[in-house]
């Protein structure tokens, strides 16, 4: 068998960007799982989710500031492993989460800088936190 075409790459992976993984990093739909320059993986346990290619706005605590970002809906995966009554019960008083996959749509250079520094201190290992420079204070 020869290599892939090019046309199959683009099938087996369709990502441009890498992702990384983050911790304490808070939007107005839920937590960020992870995080690219092209989108993010967000969960949450509203019981409102938003429709596969709506248009949303979504707030975005990021290190230095907090900016709006407009995203599509790319994907929602309910986690919810339960049926019937139990499953009904559990999105009646939601307990239940969901994933959901954003893209990225018209980033502000205010909205593309807080999303680097996200990034960059996610691939130092650092605690993503509003207030880092306290936490580092209080523990020393």
């Amino acid at each position: 068998m020869g290599a892939p075409h090019e046309a199959d790459a683009k099938i087996m992976n369709p990502r441009k960007f890498g992702r990384v993984v983050c911790q304490f990093v808070g939007t107005s739909l839920g937590d960020v799982i992870d995080m690219s320059a092209g989108g993010m993986r967000v969960t949450s346990a509203s019981a409102l989710l938003p429709k596969v290619d709506e248009i949303i706005t979504v707030k975005l605590s990021g290190i230095s500031d907090e900016v709006v970002v407009s995203c599509r809906v790319a994907w929602v995966k309910g986690s919810q492993r339960s049926s019937g009554w139990t499953a009904k019960l559990k999105k009646l008083i939601g307990a239940t989460r969901a994933e959901i996959g954003l893209q990225f749509i018209d980033l502000t250079p205010q909205a593309r800088q807080v999303i680097s520094e996200i990034g960059a201190a996610a691939g130092k290992n650092e605690t993503i936190r509003p207030d880092i420079e306290r936490f580092r204070q209080d523990a020393a």
